[in-house]
């Protein structure tokens, strides 16, 4: 999935300087490192490493880790984020311990670009189901207890969306069971069957189609206590 990503998405004269993978379901297998596998095959084996353990949150932290990377000057500012999770798991589970998993393999690239200082003379290259967005704002907030969700959730919104008169919220289900808002005021409720990539999809699908004020991916992971909420405009 993700070198498929690579190839639709990176163009070989426009190389990129970092790779995160993010995902949630383990992808182990003896003598094989995905990420570093994934540098080779992609145009200017960047650096990479790839981020577990955190449940839904790891596509959030993928993003602070793009933006800040970003900002280095010394790079070309161009960072390739891959989200990934699979339907089945590469080892056995404990008995009795069934491990969730998605309903099937998805994966979704997000690539982030220094914006230049001035317009480029060519129009860029665009992909299939691609769109383009600028990353606005983000909050990450870990060891947030289920009664305090809606309270932070809302204030983190409220600070994301100062000033902004159209806004959607693409929110997974376990954000929306403590959402603080009317269901129906621009809050679209993500598929609990792809907790990793669902949102991200979703993403992809707004900007395609819509123009709002701002976009709002937010997420909750009640095992971890990840509460986590990334802003995004036209």
């Amino acid at each position: 999935m993700a070198e498929a990503l690579i190839a639709a998405v990176v163009p070989p004269d426009r190389p990129v300087d970092l790779l995160v993978l993010a995902y949630s379901i383990h992808d182990v297998q003896p003598g094989r490192a995905t990420a570093t596998y994934l540098s080779s095959v992609c145009p200017g084996t960047p650096l990479s490493f790839a981020i577990c353990d955190q449940g839904s949150a790891a596509a959030f932290t993928g993003l602070r880790i793009a933006t800040d990377y970003r900002a280095d000057p010394s790079g070309s500012g161009r960072v390739l984020l891959i989200v990934l999770e699979q339907a089945v798991l590469p080892y056995p589970t404990a008995p009795g311990v069934p491990a969730a998993r998605p309903t099937r393999h998805r994966g979704v690239a997000l690539l982030f670009e220094r914006e230049p200082a001035e317009p480029e003379p060519t129009e860029p290259r665009q992909f299939e189901g691609a769109a383009a967005a600028r990353l606005v704002g983000l909050r990450q907030r870990p060891g947030v207890a289920a009664a305090d969700v809606a309270e932070q959730a809302a204030a983190d919104l409220a600070d994301l969306s100062a000033g902004r008169c159209r806004v959607r919220v693409l929110a997974s289900p376990a954000l929306a069971a403590s959402w603080p808002g009317p269901s129906d005021d621009g809050l679209e409720v993500g598929p609990a069957d792809q907790p990793a990539t669902g949102p991200w999809w979703q993403l992809l699908d707004v900007l395609a189609t819509e123009q709002p004020d701002l976009l709002v991916v937010a997420d909750y992971d009640p095992e971890l206590g990840y509460l986590c909420l990334a802003a995004f405009t036209r």
